[in-house]
């Protein structure tokens, strides 16, 4: 039995161009995240490329039925594709902003402490 990658794996030996996306990948160093913006870049490319498939099918006069159809599938596993991706990322970008807000206020709460002390010091002072 194969795992996953295994069978989706894409022979690199074949492809030069992606033998060389993915040794810059690699020397990039990027993140998980980097990643995934990444895979917004590709699926845009792959829709744009979709997008002219569909123009060349309503250009012609009898176009495939079974070409449509298969359009049509690729269509919405990219829409899907696309929505699991943003998805992703969204949820990144939420913990990155509720991790920014914490670190947030906890800077405001010091700075109020320190206010309050600084005022109870004065108070002191003044007695």
């Amino acid at each position: 039995m194969t795992s996953a990658s295994e069978s989706h794996h894409v022979d690199v030996d074949e492809s030069p161009a992606i033998q060389t996306v993915l040794s810059a990948m690699e020397a990039a160093e990027i993140t998980p995240e980097d990643a995934l913006q990444l895979s917004l870049v590709l699926l845009n490319f792959v829709e744009e490329h979709h997008l002219l498939n569909l123009e060349e099918f309503l250009e012609d006069e009898q176009p495939d039925a079974i070409s449509i159809a298969v359009w049509a599938a690729d269509s919405a596993r990219l829409k899907a594709a696309r929505e699991l991706v943003e998805e992703v990322l969204g949820e990144i970008d939420e913990d990155e902003i509720d991790e920014d807000d914490e670190d947030e206020e906890e800077d405001e709460n010091d700075g109020e402490e320190g206010e309050a002390g600084a005022a109870a010091d004065l108070g002191d002072g003044d007695a």
